[in-house]
C-alpha cells in the first residue's frame, strides 16, 4: 500500500501522544503496548533509524488488531495504522510463515460448506440443535421467483461473498429478492472471495490476484455491483489503490452496498420492534434503516470477527467480551441486524458464549422482512 519512503514518513509522524489509548479495543482490554499503534511506531521508528531487527513475534503482534482504524480518527497526524501495518506484514510475514490465515480459512470454509450439506440429513441435523451450527447453516430467507419480462429498471450483478457460497445462502436470496423486487435484473452472480483475507495477513500479490479475476467477470451492459456486506464492499473498494487500469476503474464506480442501493431507489422499510443494528467497525456511513430501529454499539466494537479476531486470538478476544462486548441484559430477546456477514458470524459466536438468546439477521434479511410494497 506504501511505498518505502511514504512508509518511512508516515511511522516518523507519530508524536507519541498517547491519544490512541483510549479508543484501542485491544489495548484497553490487554493493556499491552505493542498491541498498541504507539507502540509499534517506536518499535518501528528503531528499526528504521537505528537499524533494530524486526522480531517474527513483532510481525505477529501487528496482526494482533481489529482493523477499526480508530486510531487514525484521533490521531492528530492522521497516521493511517491499517495501511502501515498491512504494509509491514507484506513486506515481512513471509520470512516466517509457511501457511497464512488465507488458507486455514479456505480450510474453515470448506469445512463449514460440508457441515451445511450434512445439516440438510435429518440424523445429522438434530446433532446440531441448539448450537452455533444451527443458527449458522439454518435458512431465513427462501429465494423467491420473479417475472424477468417485468425488471426493467436496468441490469445488476451481485457479489455474493464466501459466507453465502460456504454456509448459508439467506443473505443471498434476501439480496436477490430485494433487486428484482425493486424491478432490476441480476445478471450475473460473482462467488468469489473479496480478498479480505488476503489484505489483512498483507499478502498483496494474492489480493491482486483475485482482484483481477473479480474485476474480469463483470460485463459493460451492468448497472450496478450490489454488495450485501460491508467487509466485502470495503475490500473491493481498495481495488483501485492496488490496481490501476480501466477496468478496475469501472468496477469500483458501479460497486454498490444493498443500503445505499435501496436508498437510490426510495424503497422504504417498515417499523420493528426490539431490532438493534450494530454498525460494523470498518463502516464510517450511516446505514439506511427504519427509524424505529436503535442503532447499538459499545466502545465501537461489534462482533470481533474484524481480521477473524475471535477465531485467531480466542485469549484476547475472552478479554475483549468481558470488557467491551455485548452485554447480555441489552441483547437478550432482541433482534440483533448487522450489515456484514463477518460480523453476523461474530455474533453467533459471541453471544453462545455470553449464554444470550438473540435472532441475528444481515441487513439483507431484515430489509427482506420489513420492504414495504409500492
Amino acid at each position: 500500500m506504501y511505498e518505502e519512503e511514504k512508509l518511512k514518513e508516515e511511522i516518523y509522524k507519530c508524536s507519541k501522544c498517547g491519544l490512541c489509548q483510549c479508543v484501542c479495543p485491544v489495548y484497553l482490554a490487554t493493556r499491552n503496548e505493542m498491541f498498541l499503534s504507539r507502540g509499534r511506531y517506536n518499535v518501528l521508528n528503531g528499526f528504521y533509524n537505528y537499524g533494530k531487527k524486526l522480531s517474527k513475534n513483532f510481525i505477529d503482534s501487528l496482526d494482533v488488531c481489529l482493523n477499526c482504524n480508530a486510531c487514525k480518527d484521533f490521531c492528530p497526524s492522521n497516521i493511517d495504522a491499517y495501511k502501515v501495518f498491512s504494509t509491514m506484514k507484506n513486506k515481512y510475514n513471509y520470512r516466517y510463515s509457511i501457511f497464512y490465515f488465507s488458507f486455514i480459512y479456505k480450510c474453515i470454509l470448506i469445512f463449514c460448506f460440508i457441515s451445511s450439506l450434512l445439516y440438510k440429513i435429518f440424523p445429522f441435523k438434530s446433532l446440531l440443535l441448539n448450537t452455533c451450527f444451527e443458527k449458522m447453516y439454518a435458512p431465513e430467507i427462501i429465494r423467491k421467483k420473479t417475472d424477468n419480462s417485468l425488471l426493467k429498471k436496468g441490469n445488476v450483478i451481485y457479489f455474493e461473498g464466501c459466507f453465502n457460497k460456504y454456509i448459508n445462502n439467506s443473505d443471498k436470496n434476501a439480496s436477490l429478492n430485494i433487486i428484482e423486487k425493486l424491478g432490476y435484473k441480476v445478471t450475473n452472480i460473482i462467488s468469489l472471495c473479496c480478498g479480505y483475507p488476503y489484505l489483512n495477513e498483507g499478502n498483496f500479490k494474492s489480493f491482486i490476484n483475485n482482484a483481477n479475476k473479480i474485476i474480469n467477470i463483470v460485463n459493460d451492459d451492468c448497472d450496478y455491483i450490489v454488495c450485501s456486506c460491508d467487509s466485502c464492499f470495503d475490500t473491493l473498494k481498495r481495488i483501485s489503490s492496488f490496481i490501476v487500469s480501466k477496468k478496475a476503474e469501472i468496477f469500483v464506480s458501479k460497486l454498490i452496498r444493498l443500503d445505499e442501493f435501496l436508498k437510490l431507489n426510495n424503497a422504504s422499510l417498515s417499523g420493528c420492534q426490539n431490532f438493534l443494528y450494530y454498525k460494523p467497525l470498518i463502516r464510517k456511513e450511516e446505514c439506511y434503516i427504519s427509524d424505529s430501529v436503535k442503532e447499538y454499539s459499545r466502545k465501537g466494537l461489534c462482533s470481533l470477527m474484524e481480521n477473524f479476531f475471535i477465531l485467531k486470538y480466542p485469549k484476547y478476544s475472552k478479554l475483549l467480551i468481558k470488557s467491551v462486548f455485548l452485554k447480555k441484559e441489552d441483547v437478550d430477546g432482541k433482534t440483533l441486524v448487522t450489515s456484514c456477514l463477518l460480523a453476523k458470524l461474530g455474533f453467533i459466536i459471541g453471544l453462545k458464549r455470553i449464554h444470550s438468546i438473540a435472532h441475528i439477521l444481515s441487513y439483507a434479511e431484515y430489509a427482506e422482512k420489513n420492504l414495504v410494497d409500492d
